[in-house]
């Protein structure tokens, strides 16, 4: 009896304490709030779209990220850093390729010239891109292509 009490203390305590870790905490914050380098990035790349919100996310073990919505309905999130994650472009809107390594751009100008990019991820030490054309494609973190994803 003592044993199954002591099993079901652990695992009520365990319970508690993966559901407050893993409770996502999300708040809308200002642009002045971002990381100088996300907004660096945001003023390089993105200078002539307005920022319509910016929003922190505390992610248990993965910890803050902040996602910006621009007016052209494009997505950039930034780590805690300001460094960015992942540009998505929305319903195949191209996205600038002046913060994507270059020798991935020629890739895609030679292969696909008739497609932009509408995302690119960082994701396990790669790039994750998806084209306006749809085509999912893959490169390693020096921008070789390593496959196309189904």
């Amino acid at each position: 009896m003592k044993m199954r009490k002591l099993h079901l203390g652990v695992w009520l305590l365990f319970t508690i304490a993966f559901a407050s870790v893993s409770c996502e905490k999300e708040k809308i914050v200002g642009t002045d709030d971002l990381p100088a380098t996300g907004s660096t990035f945001l003023k390089e790349h993105f200078n002539n779209v307005t920022v319509l919100s910016v929003t922190k996310e505390k992610e248990g073990f993965s910890g803050t990220e902040y996602k910006v919505l621009l007016d052209n309905r494009t997505e950039v999130k930034f780590d805690k850093n300001g460094n960015w994650k992942d540009v998505d472009g929305a319903n195949n809107i191209a996205i600038p390729t002046t913060f994507i390594l270059p020798v991935i751009v020629d890739y895609v100008t030679e292969k696909y010239p008739n497609a932009d990019f509408n995302s690119i991820e960082k994701d396990n030490g790669n790039f994750d891109v998806e084209l306006t054309n749809e085509l999912e494609l893959v490169f390693n973190s020096q921008g070789d292509f390593l496959r196309i994803d189904p």
